[in-house]
């Protein structure tokens, strides 16, 4: 008889239930804090996609695609972009970019302003600059879009 109640006991006797860490915290915390730490994986993904950038800058080749998703927000800026392509390096003013899109003059500068802002952060380097009162595409990256066009490499002031 003393046997058979041992074996009972070990039959009785339960493997502990664990709770997980969402059953301990809370779920919503937990969740919290997943997100937080995805985030700053990301962050730390991004830093490292940058750096390789830099070291990358004078050999990466910056297409029409790449920039227009990146910079542009809408058809405006696409059609601000393709303007400032065909200007070349002589550039357009911006009052002359107004008339050809029917819109205002200061709309043209803040959307450039906005585009150039979109595009430093993502590069660190602005696409278009105001030269002797005209907009025009940055050299490099008029350069890359004539190369990836297929076009003949013009000559810049």
């Amino acid at each position: 008889m003393g046997m058979m109640s041992k074996t009972v006991q070990k039959e009785e006797k339960k493997p502990r239930k664990r709770r997980s860490q969402a059953e301990k915290v809370g779920r919503r915390k937990f969740i919290i804090k997943k997100l937080h730490q995805h985030e700053e994986l990301l962050k730390r993904i991004d830093r490292r996609t940058r750096m390789l950038a830099d070291g990358l800058r004078g050999f990466l080749m910056l297409g029409e695609d790449y920039v227009s998703m990146v910079a542009c927000k809408d058809d405006i800026d696409f059609a601000i972009l393709n303007l400032l392509m065909e200007a070349r390096h002589v550039g357009k003013r911006t009052g002359e970019i107004a008339a050809e899109l029917g819109i205002d003059h200061r709309v043209i500068s803040r959307r450039i302003y906005a585009m150039n802002k979109r595009m430093e952060e993502e590069t660190e380097e602005v696409i278009v600059t105001k030269h002797k009162g005209k907009w025009r595409l940055i050299k490099r990256q008029r350069r890359d879009f004539a190369a990836i066009g297929g076009e003949s490499k013009e000559v810049d002031e």
